[in-house]
């Protein structure tokens, strides 16, 4: 069945809307003001959002718990799957703790995406990763990769067998795990061997 309100879009809504679509798909989940303005070219925060709210009025966008969603995507209430807990991972200094459990978490399908399979969920412990609204208590969901670009949000194992979640920072042939919290200091490390990066933040109020 063809939405007939694609005929009133305009040739900037189509490519946010397409931008929004990717972006969900991809990272599991729907993209700030500030992420979609960069992915389209637009550094006008207010013009991005008046063209979401276009979208919205047009029928492509809708609200679900308070947040914006995809018109005519799975349900992100109904649609649910399990993902492993593993272990607790501290974001502050590094230790030696990865314990595997039986525990599943249930987490939406947008969250996951097209990752099925290869995501896993850390309970953190720790408060440098605060400014990053990753708090001590809060599970994590991280995709499985051995590979990450800098400036992504990691689980890292270092050479001395500890693990340690952190942003990831590639500087002049330097390695440095970077915490989200003014009072502690970058970790320099020569070696490290990445478990996965972050996808998204599950926390109980």
């Amino acid at each position: 069945m063809v939405n007939t309100l694609r005929r009133e879009l305009t040739g900037r809504q189509r490519e946010i809307l397409r931008a929004v679509e990717e972006f969900v798909l991809e990272h599991g989940f729907f993209p700030t003001v500030r992420q979609l303005g960069e992915k389209v070219g637009i550094s006008n925060p207010s013009a991005v959002f008046k063209h979401l709210r276009s979208l919205k009025k047009k029928g492509y966008l809708s609200k679900s718990g308070g947040k914006a969603v995809l018109a005519g995507f799975p349900s992100y209430q109904e649609s649910r799957t399990r993902v492993p807990l593993v272990g607790l991972v501290p974001a502050g200094p590094p230790r030696e703790v990865f314990d595997l459990s039986d525990e599943m978490v249930e987490v939406p399908d947008w969250m996951v995406g097209r990752r099925q399979g290869s995501v896993f969920c850390i309970r953190v412990e720790g408060k440098s990763m605060v400014d990053a609204y990753i708090d001590d208590g809060d599970r994590v969901l991280v995709e499985r990769t051995d590979t990450a670009r800098s400036g992504e949000f990691i689980v890292a194992l270092l050479d001395d067998g500890s693990v340690t979640l952190k942003r990831l920072k590639l500087e002049k042939g330097k390695i440095f795990l970077v915490p989200e919290n003014p009072d502690l200091r970058p970790i320099t490390v020569s070696e490290l061997r990445i478990l996965g990066r972050v996808i998204g933040v599950l926390r109980k109020y």
